[in-house]
């Protein structure tokens, strides 16, 4: 009994002495957040991080950065540096372009304040802007663009001035980009169709985004219905034209014996004019092609051209001995003419490849109505 009750005493010592230990770290961690919000706090370190702010959203961004760095050189232990060292960081690299004091603050801000999920970003923001120094001049004129907020109009000037005078730019990829679309938003497709092309072909394969491939992908079908089918359109109306006047048809073409074909034309003025009020509904219910009164009037104008065409074609004289031969060409010709013509009206329509769109939609949407309708008649009792 004498030999135990000192081994008990020196143990319950043990265990007091531990919670002593204990309470002791509790009390001095409790000390930690009232430290820091003193810090955060402090009148001086708040007064600088309000005019640097301020400074950086009127864009004085000068003023910013000697109000942050003032804040990075005298105080060392507020929360605010936190803030300025990753302003200085960003100002340096999007404003003031200066890639050396860029990558000191930066990698600052990595040593000293970048957590766990932050510090693989700031490691490749790092070496990209080592990377960029050898052509901080063309960096700089490429972040003094992105920052001036020009229209699309200015906006491609500079850009192309930037690749014509930097080819090897690091960032033509990205600038190729901003030029696409800027092409697009100006309804240039030709040009936003190149721009983007020369990023998928580029040496370093397809980088195009999945906004940039949409964009692409319009601007490469607008051309082609623009440019590539287009002509082709225009020479089968020329080809076809040319061929009803080799036939010489006003030779045959009397008043008398036109005066029953004018009833078509009649007949397509009056279809015209009692369809205009459901162009006029469509506009009214969201539909998303806008359809002037104006085009209205422009294709059916066009429509009297092919059917003028159709009557100087049954009236030449290369069908005089051939009437079976009129009969099965004529359908054919003035559906290809027709087809055409009206190609080339909704091609050169501002929204021409959105209307061959929705018209592709509306085709199947028919076609799943049909089945359907069909369906009904197969079944009993529907």
């Amino acid at each position: 009994m004498t030999n135990t009750l000192p081994l008990r005493r020196c143990r319950i010592r043990r265990i007091e002495l531990i919670f002593a230990l204990i309470l002791t770290l509790l009390v001095n961690l409790s000390w930690l957040p009232q430290a820091a919000s003193a810090a955060q706090n402090s009148p001086a370190a708040e007064e600088l991080e309000q005019k640097a702010q301020r400074a950086y959203i009127e864009h004085r961004f000068e003023d910013a950065a000697a109000l942050d760095a003032e804040i990075a050189e005298n105080l060392p232990d507020s929360q605010a540096r936190h803030y300025a060292v990753m302003m200085l960081g960003n100002i340096y690299e999007e404003n003031l372009v200066d890639l050396k004091k860029a990558i000191q603050w930066n990698r600052e801000y990595l040593e000293k304040y970048a957590d766990y999920r932050q510090a693989p970003a700031y490691r490749e923001k790092i070496a990209f802007l080592e990377k960029m120094l050898p052509q901080e001049p063309a960096f700089k004129t490429y972040q003094a663009i992105r920052s001036a907020g020009d229209n699309d109009d200015v906006m491609v000037v500079k850009y192309e001035a930037l690749l014509k005078e930097y080819p090897d730019f690091i960032l033509k990829d990205k600038v190729e980009s901003e030029l696409g679309h800027a092409y697009a938003r100006l309804d240039q497709r030709k040009k936003s169709y190149l721009a983007f092309k020369s990023i998928a072909s580029g040496p370093g394969g397809d980088k195009l985004t999945g906004n940039d491939r949409s964009t692409y992908e319009d601007a490469r079908r607008y051309w082609e219905m623009t440019w590539t089918w287009a002509w082709v359109a225009w020479a089968v109306v020329v080809m076809l034209w040319a061929v009803v006047l080799l036939m010489k048809p006003w030779k045959r073409l009397t008043w008398s014996s036109s005066k029953r074909f004018m009833i078509l034309p009649a007949l397509w003025v009056l279809g015209t004019i009692a369809s205009i009020p459901v162009y006029y509904s469509l506009n009214t219910i969201g539909y998303p092609i806008v359809i002037p009164i104006s085009a209205v009037f422009i294709a059916a104008g066009l429509n009297l051209v092919v059917l003028f065409w159709l009557l100087l074609l049954t009236r030449g004289g290369f069908w005089q001995t051939r009437r079976l031969s009129l009969r099965l060409c004529t359908p054919v010709l003035t559906l290809l003419m027709t087809t055409a013509v009206f190609y080339l009206f909704v091609v050169y329509h501002p929204q021409g490849p959105y209307i061959t769109d929705l018209f592709g939609v509306k085709l199947e949407y028919w076609q799943g109505e049909l089945r359907e309708h069909g369906l009904s008649f197969r079944i009993p009792g529907r």
